[in-house]
């Protein structure tokens, strides 16, 4: 098996990145059984998930390579009112308008994913429990990884008591809902289309200048 890491080093555990869900692993593989049915050469990336998670991954996918991958976390300073400020400078008047770095995969090009799996945090109590930068960041990170398996049949799955971004992954895509697991099947073009976008208004998507 290989693990895979993100070009940047990582700096330790975030909290904030970190899920609490108890993954009943009898339903995972029945589910996955029922729709998606991997084996043979295919590749799962596995993301956010802890050492005693990802082994239990190679248990009900003994004839798959599970790829554990590492993040790097954005940096502590930014919030969700970063991401999405109530006013930026879009007459450029006083500088260019920008959205901070969010670490984005940087996977060896033989890889094809035919299944990204991410566990996500869901402070479901927490006022605004959808605003959270660490669960945004973990699920552009998914969006960026099945996008770069263009020419693969993928699907990509969260495992979270939260509903998944609907701008990212679609009801139409969602193909199967069963307690945590959020199974889509997304349409990679318009993946791409929308990885190219800011990540919030924090950045005009077609600056003044080139208009």
């Amino acid at each position: 098996f290989v693990d895979v890491g993100w070009l940047w080093e990582r700096t330790g555990t975030n909290a904030k990145y970190v899920s609490d869900l108890n993954i009943d692993w009898i339903q995972v593989s029945t589910v996955l059984e029922k729709t998606i049915r991997l084996g043979g050469h295919q590749t799962v990336g596995l993301l956010s998930f802890n050492s005693s998670e990802v082994h239990e991954w190679r248990k009900i996918l003994p004839g798959v390579n599970s790829v554990s991958l590492s993040l790097e976390h954005v940096r502590s300073g930014v919030t969700w009112e970063t991401l999405y400020p109530e006013w930026i400078d879009e007459e450029e008047e006083s500088e260019v308008p920008s959205c901070p770095s969010m670490p984005m995969p940087e996977v060896q090009t033989r890889l094809r994913f035919s299944l990204i799996a991410v566990k996500l945090p869901c402070q479901k109590t927490a006022k605004n429990w959808s605003r959270d930068v660490a669960r945004l960041h973990l699920q552009l990170a998914a969006a960026k990884l099945a996008a770069s398996s263009a020419g693969n049949s993928i699907h990509v799955l969260f495992m979270t008591d939260c509903w998944p971004l609907p701008n990212l992954f679609t009801c139409k895509e969602l193909i199967t809902h069963d307690g945590n697991m959020w199974i889509y099947k997304p349409d990679l073009k318009i993946l791409q289309k929308k990885l190219r976008l800011p990540v919030g208004s924090c950045e005009l998507s077609v600056p003044l200048k080139s208009q």
